[in-house]
């Protein structure tokens, strides 16, 4: 899906090297995914765009996953 233009400034907040991609926070709270691959002619063939509303959804899901994951280990572990 084509995001709309926008004319504000967004800025890079946070650049995360993840090793074969690297994830961008934005100041107007998207993210970016870029694979690491010299090889591709094209940004747009390398780069995932999240805008706010998906960014958040993913934390969200992100977080309810990993807390599960803590909570199964932690009694695996007592």
């Amino acid at each position: 899906m084509e995001q709309p233009f926008s004319s504000k400034c967004v800025s890079t907040l946070h650049q995360l090297d993840l090793g074969q991609h690297t994830l961008f926070l934005m100041s107007d709270h998207s993210m970016d995914l870029l694979a690491n691959d010299e090889h591709a002619p094209f940004l747009a063939d390398n780069v995932l765009r999240l805008d706010s509303d998906e960014t958040y959804r993913l934390y969200i899901s992100l977080h309810e996953h990993f807390k599960q994951h803590r909570t199964v280990s932690a009694k695996a572990v007592s």
